[in-house]
């Protein structure tokens, strides 16, 4: 009997770690905390050709947080909403608050195993980072331009003054002796 209950217990384990699949979330997850981590060796795992050159992102990318949601799956394709916090992405030196920026990781099941297209998806990223980037530099523009404007206003005096001045001047040197 007790040697039932064993081969039972073991039967259950193997048959709940063989059934254990690994979901595309969970995947495009991992991925991009490896990339985080800057273990590309680790990250290429990941994806459809396993080649570390690939899956390098351009070095000013850095990851600060991983969101991903549930996949939308269709046959053998899957797209995972993903939103990564990326630091440095401002033009303003004192700007430290990390941008989101959403794409999708694209993944293929391949030998029943969920891969990351690495073209498909630098290309949605790189896309939506360069969205996150205009739409920063725009605040950015907006907002020296909003300071330069204020500061203006305190420099209103002078400027008035100094146009009361010149009018002086004028008005000395237009006046007949």
């Amino acid at each position: 009997m007790q040697r039932f209950s064993l081969l039972l217990a073991v039967l259950f384990f193997l048959v709940g770690c063989a059934s254990k699949s690994v979901e595309p979330s969970q995947i495009s997850y991992d991925f991009w905390l490896a990339q985080k981590k800057h273990d590309i060796q680790k990250a290429a795992k990941y994806t459809l050709k396993q080649d570390p050159n690939a899956t390098k992102l351009h070095n000013k990318i850095k990851i600060k947080a991983i969101t991903t949601q549930k996949p939308k799956v269709e046959g053998n394709k899957a797209l995972v909403p993903t939103t990564l916090e990326l630091e440095d992405i401002s033009l303003l030196q004192n700007n430290s608050a990390p941008t989101p920026v959403s794409f999708e990781t694209v993944m293929y099941k391949k030998e029943d195993k969920w891969k990351i297209d690495m073209f498909e998806t630098k290309k949605a990223l790189y896309l939506a980072t360069g969205k996150a980037y205009a739409q920063n530099m725009g605040k950015d523009f907006a907002k020296n331009i909003n300071d330069i404007f204020q500061n203006g206003k305190a420099f209103q005096g002078v400027f008035q003054q100094l146009i009361k001045g010149l009018q002086k001047t004028l008005e000395t040197e237009n006046k007949p002796n």
